[in-house]
């Protein structure tokens, strides 16, 4: 498997933003995604970068001037959005997104020479990695505990200081530990890509900037995640809003925080609604700044005001454009089949659950669950996430969906 490296494709806009002698901050210590990230723009040649134990103290160094900019983590299209980031950008004084960085990821188990994986007893990463490669680790090291960490690089620096035995990162990192790389390509899911934000304090920059076709906003809400989503499928059933992204994570208290991605910059009349109308329903919500997103947009996240289509691929031949059709109907049905045997996995889990409740006296349906479900399913698959989430809750419950 090899070593994860920048994709120059999903690099934002090109040219040099004008940062002379700019200090960057990182999620770090140093052999994070975050600091790969950074290191992929132009920007970062010859800069000085300072990684930081979390996402919050990388903000504050950029707030209190110690640093001129930030990359940090947002989301992930496996294991969704980073909560520790999006909870750090709410609790931060006015900050702006300069550009985005997107970039494919890769996970290895690392571990100290000569450690055997029957020896492995705990296993440490960020809890986003956690996710990516939970199946892979119970069944490979069924006897391992996982222990969460605030970055993948940290889990690496536990493993090389003998607090834990195994470490979930990049291949690349190994070598700034002295770790051996086990066993690679341990993510669950292939074609994982992770979204990066370049962040600083508003008016940092001088001189043009690249065209920004991506609008974001943060802000507290007074309603737990399972609480709002009512509150949310009100706003993504509006005309304004339906090619805006919504997603929740908990504050870490009573309440949650919104990150909101809108298609389009400050200049487009639709951009411009869409903002207006979220900041008029939910007047707690700030303005990240419209920004230059990455040339390579996820699927998942592409709106009829978010093309990246070039003139060039719009000319492409019949037979070019029939070759690239039967392609990608083959990966559908791999997919399809991958989907399939998920599925499957899913409904034993949630009928042994039932059997569980109906033993003990419970009912059998948990409402709240349900809406748990129906809720993340529509953050991340837009309108029809609900649809999706109703059948397959029919289905779990023994019912064929309609």
């Amino acid at each position: 498997m090899r070593t994860p490296t920048p994709d120059t494709r999903t690099r934002p806009a090109p040219g040099r933003l004008p940062y002379p002698e700019w200090r960057f901050a990182y999620l770090g210590p140093e052999g994070t995604f975050t600091e790969l990230a950074l290191r992929s723009l132009p920007e970062a040649t010859g800069a000085r970068l300072s990684p930081a134990a979390t996402a919050t103290e990388a903000l504050t160094l950029v707030c209190r001037g110690a640093a001129d900019a930030a990359m940090l983590p947002v989301h992930n299209t496996v294991a969704g959005v980073v909560a520790d980031t999006v909870r750090a950008l709410a609790e931060s004084p006015a900050l702006t997104v300069l550009r985005e960085v997107v970039l494919p990821v890769e996970f290895a188990l690392l571990v100290r020479p000569g450690t055997r994986r029957a020896r492995i007893r705990t296993v440490s990463g960020h809890p986003h990695a956690g996710a990516q490669v939970g199946g892979w680790l119970d069944s490979r090291a069924p006897q391992a505990r996982w222990t969460p960490a605030p970055s993948n690089a940290e889990a690496a620096r536990r493993v090389r200081d003998r607090e834990c035995d195994a470490a979930v990162a990049g291949e690349f990192t190994a070598a700034h530990y002295g770790l051996q790389v086990l066993d690679a390509g341990i993510q669950d899911t292939a074609g994982a890509v992770t979204r990066f934000l370049l962040c600083a304090r508003p008016g940092r920059w001088s001189g043009p900037r690249p065209a920004a076709d991506r609008t974001s906003l943060v802000g507290r809400l007074a309603a737990r995640p399972e609480e709002a989503g009512g509150l949310l499928d009100g706003l993504r059933s509006h005309p304004f809003l339906r090619s805006v992204s919504l997603r929740t994570v908990s504050d870490g208290r009573s309440g949650s925080v919104l990150f909101a991605d809108c298609p389009g910059g400050a200049g487009q009349a639709a951009t411009a609604r869409a903002v207006g109308l979220l900041r008029l329903r939910l007047p707690g919500l700030r303005v990240l700044g419209p920004y230059p997103s990455a040339t390579h947009v996820p699927s998942y996240e592409r709106s009829e005001t978010m093309h990246t289509e070039t003139a060039a691929e719009a000319g492409l031949s019949a037979e070019t454009g029939s070759r690239d059709i039967a392609r990608l109907r083959d990966r559908i049905d791999s997919l399809d089949h991958l989907l399939i045997g998920t599925l499957r996995e899913r409904l034993e889990a949630s009928r042994e659950i039932q059997r569980i409740r109906t033993r003990s006296g419970g009912s059998q349906v948990d409402p709240g669950r349900e809406a748990a479900v129906r809720g993340r399913y529509a953050e991340e698959l837009g309108e029809g996430g609900t649809g999706v989430a109703e059948a397959l809750l029919d289905m779990c419950r023994g019912r064929s969906p309609r």
